[in-house]
């Protein structure tokens, strides 16, 4: 139980870690480009969200990021499991 467990957090900080720095670049990317707003979700879930008005730009990291992070975490674990059983 406990390899599970550390493949899970070991993922999930991957995952997490990942999202992050692709979430930061494409909003650096996003303003140095003039790009307009845009959101990046599935469904209701939003991922990020990149606003421009007059004003001011703004990027926002939604709800979408640590269930992203989630979801790695159990991906990793369940290959962690796998490979284990099949090493006997």
């Amino acid at each position: 139980m406990r390899p599970l467990v550390i493949a899970f957090a070991l993922g999930a900080t991957a995952v997490a870690i990942l999202a992050s720095v692709v979430g930061f670049a494409l909003g650096v990317a996003a303003q140095a480009g003039d790009w307009a707003s845009f959101r990046v979700a599935a469904g209701p879930v939003v991922f990020i969200s990149f606003e421009r008005s007059a004003r001011a730009t703004t990027t926002s990291f939604g709800a979408g990021l640590p269930l992203l992070a989630l979801a790695g975490g159990a991906l990793n674990a369940l290959g962690a499991g796998v490979l284990s059983r099949h090493r006997g």
